[in-house]
């Protein structure tokens, strides 16, 4: 059993622009225009065309916030298929914002059924918002969601981001429906069993399997159920992003296959699964 080190913060599956400047493994200074492929509050995932030790420096500036911080490389995470490097990088800066995302706090995030990338369309903030369930529900139905603005100081429209870098979301859109209130704070045995019959498209991300897109059969904010012709085995550790928008900013939180069984004559077993708390380790099997 194999256990690693927590993460700092969800992750979002987002290509950002950057620019990034060092010194190669060669000793050749270099500045090259690159992207993210998965970043989060204390580092990311970029891909550059320059071979990199770890534990070099490096510093890298973001176009869409025009901040930049020092990096320390961590280590390469294979290629891209078009053949470039991709290295996890740490931020040695985490009092810079340097993407311009508010994520949201370790016990926001426990209580989610689903985490999304939105922005605001009036002054274009972005948060990784955590949805419960009428949220999940409404935004699966409408899209976007009626929620306060810190920056506006006011409620406003909110948009899942899923820009290619260079586009711009429009500057009006249609009023939202008043959103459902909140629902009471329960217990977590309480939790544990209220579910929401609500089919979205979740993406299952399995070291074995690879990625999987599924539709969830409900969802509750301790997990969600759904079915799939793989085999799952109870206790995995998987990842998973709920809702998933295809090309989009797709986050991924670590959970566990809780419950699986098969189901006679169709091919296909049902699975239960559980979110890990951020601040759990993650276990291998």
């Amino acid at each position: 059993m194999e256990t690693h080190a927590p993460r700092g913060s969800e992750r979002v599956t987002l290509e950002l622009p950057i620019l990034v400047t060092g010194t190669d493994c060669m000793g050749d200074v270099f500045l090259e225009q690159s992207h993210t492929i998965v970043l989060g509050r204390q580092g990311a995932k970029i891909c550059l065309q320059r071979k990199l030790v770890p534990d070099q420096d490096i510093n890298i500036r973001c176009h869409a916030t025009g901040r930049e911080s020092d990096a320390r490389v961590v280590g390469q995470i294979g290629t891209s298929p078009e053949g470039a490097f991709c290295y996890g990088v740490e931020l040695l800066n985490p009092e810079i914002d340097l993407w311009g995302i508010e994520f949201p706090g370790a016990g926001e995030a426990e209580a989610a059924v689903g985490r999304v990338l939105m922005e605001c369309v009036r002054c274009h903030t972005r948060e990784l918002v955590c949805l419960h369930e009428f949220e999940a529900e409404v935004l699966d139905a409408n899209h976007y969601l009626s929620r306060h603005c810190k920056k506006c100081a006011d409620t406003s429209v909110w948009k899942e981001t899923t820009l290619q870098p260079g586009e711009e979301l429009p500057a009006e859109a249609k009023p939202a429906p008043e959103l459902l209130p909140s629902p009471p704070l329960r217990t977590k045995n309480d939790r544990k069993h209220v579910r929401l019959d609500l089919k979205v498209n979740v993406c299952i991300r399995d070291p074995q399997y690879g990625e999987e897109v599924v539709v969830t059969e409900n969802v509750s904010r301790g997990g969600f159920r759904f079915k799939s012709r793989r085999h799952y085995a109870e206790g995995w550790m998987i990842e998973a992003a709920l809702p998933y928008s295809p090309g989009g900013a797709n986050i991924f939180a670590a959970a566990r296959i809780m419950y699986a069984k098969e189901l006679p004559g169709s091919g296909e077993s049902v699975y239960g699964v559980a979110y890990v708390p951020a601040n759990q380790a993650w276990t291998g099997r």
